[in-house]
């Protein structure tokens, strides 16, 4: 129980999260022995960048009936929490640090998990071809 309240946790890595919320799909979330892994899949489902682990908490609470301060809980639109203009800064930064001219994929997503590690799970999870998004938004980043 302490290795899923763990992976629930994991704000690094949204396949974590999947696979926890996977583990607990048949546990009676409303009894007492649950209560701090209810909690976390409650916050997951209302706060989680990642849309895929977002709909898949939001599956588990309806599931179980749980509710927010007596409120059913909603899923909500898809956002990242990620403007264009936040992924622009931080591509530019690392485009800086690095001093990159052309871009070396394996270093830039190295740096970029080192950076910023949350914005690059969501992104990795947002983006099906992840690679060739770097590429297409570093290509046009100004010199």
């Amino acid at each position: 129980m302490e290795t899923i309240i763990k992976d629930l946790k994991n704000e690094l890595s949204y396949k974590t999260r999947l696979e926890a919320l996977d583990k607990i799909k048949d546990y009676d979330l409303n009894d007492e022995e649950y209560f701090f892994i209810k909690i976390l899949v409650i916050k997951l489902a209302l706060n989680d960048r990642v849309f895929a682990v977002k709909h898949a908490a939001f599956l588990l609470c309806q599931k179980n009936k749980l509710k927010k301060n007596n409120e059913p809980i909603n899923l909500g639109k898809k956002n990242t929490g990620y403007s264009p203009n936040d992924v622009r800064k931080m591509f530019l930064k690392i485009k800086r640090q690095t001093g990159m001219e052309a871009l070396d994929l394996d270093l830039f997503k190295e740096y970029f998990q080192t950076i910023a590690p949350q914005m690059y799970d969501v992104m990795s999870s947002e983006h099906m071809y992840f690679d060739n998004w770097i590429r297409g938004i570093y290509k046009y980043l100004s010199k």
